[in-house]
């Protein structure tokens, strides 16, 4: 019975504030609307002074003027854009210099802008008994259509020479904001088809020059997305799949084979790399009309990590599908991977140092800035486990080489094999800017965590 008691007199003292919270608010004016976003509002405005050489002659005219409104609302700079006769020119800049705004908003907060203005001269004019305090609406000075930024001068990207012998197009889509220099600055790396494309295409970009962007006088930063495009000079299909050990399976008809875009390296197992041990794995796939591998299928591997390594790298490729008479069509395609340890470059280093006896790699402490990541893709969910999905997990283990790319991962732990070497297939494409430590360049031990969900049912 108390309880009951004490709950209807907290429901009563809840009205007793609803309803004077309500008093409370009818009696205070609302308050004022905030605008994120608006151009430049004219608040002081001069009539232009009719030039008394025009006035002689009798002429006429429309100016238009381009002009900058500042932070603090006052005109910042003014040009003519057109003008009928020179002599309408200094009356028109005098009275535009002579006008007062509220400055341009953008996310709250003033911004500068790009204004333009038409400014009519009409005999009739003089015969007015009164000066009006504002133009008529048509002449109204307003913001300045915004002309984006455009491609000025692009250089050809120099094809990476780690992936020569595969002979495989690719691209990297780049989000950069072109200054008002026209220069590129703050790249992020949207996408690519291989870590090996990276690296030269931010050099390409660096040498790529824009037309800024801009609101009548005023340049302004704007962002924007490249593609950075790549192609083995002369290659043709056959030969691509060739030097990837790529075979058309089956009796399907092609005109175009599939060309391989994002194709993937298979980790080596760690562990056998380390023992200079060599092994071998073919799969079998199914390269649907939109492009991606469906029916990936294990058909032999000397050893059992080479085979998922095989199957998880497979699973995360992509091609330009082939076709018929221009009609995509599914084809079935057979590879055979060899790992061999190779001599010579990033890896051989790392392998050597990693050995018994060999020096070892450090952590990443001790760093002069903390490692930043310029390319992360993301892991594909393994087929085997699209039936009934699950949410799962795994650790690896990889170095950032002291030219920033991610090598040799190893899984730690998994909640599933699958996730495992998914994870590590993914990282091993990585990008990140180099290590540096003390002004140099080092080799670097890291370890993270990889979280799986299950996909989202197609629609």
């Amino acid at each position: 019975m108390t309880s009951s008691i004490v709950q209807r007199r907290g429901v009563a003292v809840a009205l007793i504030c609803l309803f004077s919270c309500c008093v409370l608010s009818a009696q205070q004016p609302p308050a004022p609307l905030q605008a994120d976003f608006d151009e430049a509002r004219l608040r002081d405005w001069v009539q232009p002074t009719y030039p008394e050489a025009a006035q002689k002659a009798k002429l006429e005219g429309q100016v238009i003027v381009d002009f900058v409104v500042g932070l603090d609302g006052k005109v910042a700079r003014a040009e003519i854009k057109d003008s009928p006769n020179p002599v309408f020119n200094e009356a028109a800049l005098a009275a535009v210099r002579a006008w007062t705004f509220s400055p341009a908003l953008e996310e709250a907060k003033p911004v500068v802008s790009g204004m333009t203005v038409p400014i009519v001269f009409q005999l009739a004019q003089l015969k007015q008994k009164q000066v009006s305090l504002r133009p008529p609406e048509p002449l109204l000075p307003h913001a300045a259509k915004l002309v984006p930024a455009k491609f000025s001068a692009a250089p050809d990207p120099d094809y990476p020479t780690e992936l020569e012998e595969r002979k495989i197009p690719g691209e990297v889509q780049i989000e950069f904001t072109v200054d008002a220099e026209g220069l590129p600055r703050k790249p992020r790396v949207v996408w690519a088809s291989h870590a090996a494309f990276v690296e030269a295409a931010l050099r390409a970009l660096e040498k790529t020059t824009f037309t800024p962007a801009h609101q009548g006088l005023l340049t302004k930063p704007m962002t924007m997305q490249y593609p950075v495009e790549f192609e083995f000079l002369g290659a043709k299909r056959p030969e691509i799949l060739e030097a990837n050990q790529l075979t058309l399976v089956g009796e399907a008809k092609t005109k175009a084979e599939p060309v391989p875009f994002v194709l993937i390296e298979p980790v080596y197992p760690l562990e056998h790399l380390l023992a200079g041990e060599e092994g071998t794995a073919t799969a079998e796939f199914t390269v649907e009309t939109r492009g991606n591998t469906a029916n990936v299928t294990l058909v032999s591997a000397s050893a059992p990590e080479y085979g998922a390594a095989l199957l998880a790298a497979v699973e995360a490729w992509g091609f330009k599908p082939a076709s018929s008479d221009g009609v995509k069509i599914p084809v079935q395609l057979r590879v055979v991977y060899g790992f061999a340890p190779k001599t010579g470059g990033n890896v051989f280093r790392l392998v050597e140092a990693l050995r018994p006896g060999g020096s070892g790699i450090a952590g990443p402490s001790g760093l002069d800035q903390k490692l930043k990541p310029l390319w992360r893709g993301f892991p594909v969910y393994p087929a085997a486990l699209r039936e009934e999905p699950i949410e799962g997990s795994a650790e690896i283990e990889f170095i950032i080489d002291r030219d920033g790319r991610a090598r040799l991962p190893r899984v730690k732990s998994a909640t599933n094999d699958e996730f495992g070497w998914a994870a590590a297939t993914a990282i091993s494409q990585w990008v990140f800017e180099r290590p540096i430590k003390k002004g140099e360049s080092v080799d670097v031990t890291v370890s993270i965590p990889v979280k799986f969900a299950p996909p989202k049912p197609k629609s």
